[in-house]
Parts: structure tokens; C-alpha cells; sequence
């Protein structure tokens, strides 16, 4: 599907996830769409500490930007409009648009349905072992009613197929995480220390229901962990728990998901957390993201809630909320998107964009493809809003464009 990938690019531009519309009726309609186009527009910034004349200087700058983003087939086109007039557009082919297969959520996906059974079906003996009629019950996920359990070697892991696999998906799904480049150095090391123990929890026809793989694994040198993989994907509901303690220390890393899709009459909900938590050196570094969505449908669709995401470092909490308030008609998707950041304890600023989702007429053939040209158009019209202000606000705007300190509190460039 061609939208689900815009979705899920967008959500994870915002925080929130591929699911945050997979409940949607008119997001299906929209898939079968021969062309779609996405506009985003009305943005205002609302600062809560610091300098309110700087605020003001940058949303008069912000309130007559949109953008239109129109989608057919293997080539869209962007187009930067100022007043509803054309500032800079820019086309774009399908090997142009960003890797939506990176996406955490997605390779979060494969690693469920195509790496572990791949894993687990290259690991079979000649003679398949006879399962174990054993039924457990898994939160979120159907119950299963049987369980096949395997032993992997570490000469085995390492002439797998499926281990580059294995590396890739939990690369890409640790990728959002500021300590990417260290895990995705551990996993490119990654051996089997022991023996792994693999059990696929199965339904009555066979089919994998959830995993439980346990063992030892370390980065090639002193760093043994002990691994402990446990879940299941079922469409939106989830649950996954990961740990990854260390043979010696305290140094360890857990990642977890536990999220629940439930249907009603009238109304569609999406609720749970994912959470990551990494010691090193003792130091703690937590990200959580909370979701709770509802998509009411009794007449038309209205999705409505919130997705969360708290990062805690250093002992300083940071919250970053977006709250959805979109409705649907079976063909158009639109509403307002607010973002907020609090920041040690303070609220410290909320911006709300306006967007919108339909079919469309096809992208113009005559878009420019430059993206040099593109950037130069918009840094052009930049320069033009900039010369137009007095001295005090083009100090004003220079700050808040240059630097992200006024979005922590602190705003006020020193006057000359």
C-alpha cells in the first residue's frame, strides 16, 4: 500500500507511530486513491516562557507558509507556497523518497514475521521435533496452544543467514535512539556466547504465536550479556520484552512494548507504552513513549487522544506530547496536529499545524527537480521576509532561526 508508508513517514516525523491511523476506514479508502495529496499549513507557535515578541516575530513569518505534497504512482511533488503563492517546488522519483523499510515500526514487523521464522526454519533438525501441547497465554496476543523448542550453537548462529538479518532489524529499530551508533557497533561483533534456546509458541495450525529465545551473547570481546527475548506481534497489539543485562556489572539495556488495539460498536481505542531503558558506566538513559488514541465512528470518524514520548537523562526529564484531532468522511482526512514540549517540570512551548489528506489531481509534470534550486528559491524568500523587518526583529529572527536555546526557555538576544 502506498499510503501506509506516508502515514507511518509522517507519524515517526511527529512521534507517533504507523498505527496512530491503521484504524482508520478512510485511510483504507484513501489507499486505493490513484493520487494523494498531503497539505500542512497554519502553523503557530506558541511559547510559554521567555520572550513573547520574539514569538511573535517568528509566527508572522510562519502563519502564511503551507506546503503541498502531491503523491502518484513512483513520483510526487513538493511545492512551498507563501500566501497560497508558489515559493519553490521540487519533484521527486521513488528512489528520492526516504527509506520507509527503516522505519522502526517496520523492521520492527520483519523481525516478527520474516527474520525469527527464517531463523527458526533454518535451525531444524531432518527430524522435526514433535511439539509440546502446552498452552500459554501471552498479554495482548492470541493464546497459543503448542510450543516447539530448539537449541541453537554458536557455530550454527554464526552460519546463519538469517543473523545479517537479525543485525539489520534490531539496527533499524534502536535507529530513532541517540545511542544508535554504539548498539549498532555491539551488533555488528554480535556472537553466541552459549548455547541459545529457542521456543516458538504456536496455535493449533502451526503458526508462530510469540517467541522465548534465552542465552548468552556478547560483541566479540568482554562484554557478555545475558539475552532474554520474549513477545509477539498480532496486528496493532503487541507485547516484547528484551533484556540485556551484563554477565559482570551493572550495565545493562531492556526494551519493551506493550500495546493493545481494542474494537467496539462505536469506537476503536490504541493504548499501551514502549519503553527503553540503558544503563552504561551508571548512567541512565530512559525514552517512553505513551500512546492512547481513539477513533470514534458513530458518524464519520473523529481520532482524538495522545502519544507521548518522555526522555530522562541526566536526571532532567524531557516531554514531548502530540495530540491529534482529525476527522474523517470516507474521502478526506483533516484536522489540527498539536505539538508541546515541557521541559525539567515547565511547559516551555506548543506549536499547532493544520493538515489534510485527499485524492488528488495528478503531481505536474513540469515540477522542478533541482534540489539546489529548491533550497536556493527558499532561502531566497527567506532573505526577502528577513530585509523587510526593522533591525531589532531581523536580530529576533536570526536568534530563534539559529539556535534551539529559546525552545528550552531562554530567548532574548543581547541588544548591540
Amino acid at each position: 500500500m502506498r499510503l501506509r508508508p506516508l502515514l507511518a513517514l509522517l507519524c515517526a516525523m511527529l512521534m507517533l507511530a504507523e498505527g496512530c491511523l491503521a484504524f482508520s476506514d478512510t485511510a483504507d479508502a484513501l489507499d486505493a486513491a490513484e493520487s494523494l495529496t498531503l497539505r500542512v499549513s497554519s502553523l503557530t507557535l506558541q511559547q510559554l516562557t521567555g520572550n513573547e515578541h520574539g514569538r511573535e516575530t517568528l509566527n508572522a513569518f510562519l502563519s502564511p507558509l503551507s506546503a503541498e505534497i502531491a503523491f502518484r504512482d513512483e513520483t510526487a511533488a513538493l511545492k512551498l507556497l507563501a500566501s497560497g503563492r508558489e515559493v519553490a517546488a521540487l519533484g521527486l522519483a521513488a528512489q528520492e523518497y526516504p527509506d520507509i523499510g527503516t522505519l522502526p515500526q517496520e523492521a520492527f514487523l520483519r523481525l516478527f514475521t520474516e527474520t525469527l521464522p527464517q531463523l527458526f526454519d533454518e535451525m531444524l533438525p531432518e527430524e522435526t521435533p514433535e511439539p509440546e501441547v502446552r498452552q500459554v497465554r501471552v498479554k495482548n496476543l492470541p493464546v497459543s496452544a503448542r510450543r516447539t523448542t530448539l537449541t541453537v550453537t554458536p557455530e550454527q548462529l554464526r552460519a546463519s543467514e538469517a543473523l545479517k538479518s537479525l543485525k539489520a532489524n534490531v539496527s533499524a529499530i534502536s535507529a530513532h535512539l541517540p545511542h544508535h551508533a554504539e548498539i549498532a557497533a555491539w551488533l555488528e561483533n554480535l556472537t553466541a556466547v552459549s548455547s541459545l534456546t529457542v521456543k516458538r509458541l504456536e496455535n493449533a495450525e502451526g503458526e508462530a504465536v510469540a517467541w522465548n529465545i534465552t542465552g548468552r551473547i556478547s560483541d566479540g570481546g568482554k562484554d557478555v550479556r545475558n539475552l532474554s527475548l520474549y513477545g509477539g506481534v498480532s496486528g496493532l497489539n503487541v507485547y516484547f520484552t528484551l533484556k540485556l543485562p551484563a554477565r559482570s556489572g551493572k550495565n545493562s539495556l531492556m526494551l519493551t512494548a506493550d500495546l493493545k488495539d481494542k474494537t467496539g460498536r462505536n469506537m476503536n481505542t490504541w493504548s499501551g507504552t514502549v519503553s527503553y531503558k540503558r544503563v552504561m558506566n551508571g548512567v541512565t538513559y530512559t525514552v517512553k513513549d505513551t500512546v492512547d488514541l481513539k477513533n470514534e465512528h458513530a458518524s464519520g470518524e473523529k481520532i482524538s487522544g495522545s502519544v507521548k514520548r518522555t526522555v530522562t537523562e541526566g536526571g532532567i526529564k524531557s516531554v514531548w506530547t502530540v495530540t491529534p484531532a482529525v476527522t474523517g468522511d470516507g474521502h478526506k482526512l483533516e484536522g489540527t496536529l498539536k505539538v508541546t514540549k515541557k521541559h525539567a517540570q515547565t511547559q516551555v512551548w506548543q506549536a499547532t499545524l493544520a493538515v489534510s489528506l485527499s485524492e488528488s489531481a495528478d503531481p505536474s509534470e513540469d515540477t522542478a527537480r533541482d534540489a539546489a534550486q529548491f533550497a536556493l528559491r527558499v532561502m531566497s524568500y527567506l532573505e526577502e521576509y528577513r530585509s523587510g523587518l526593522s533591525e531589532a526583529d531581523q536580530r529576533q529572527f536570526d536568534h530563534m532561526l539559529r539556535t534551539d536555546a529559546w525552545l528550552n526557555g531562554r530567548t532574548v538576544p543581547v541588544p548591540e
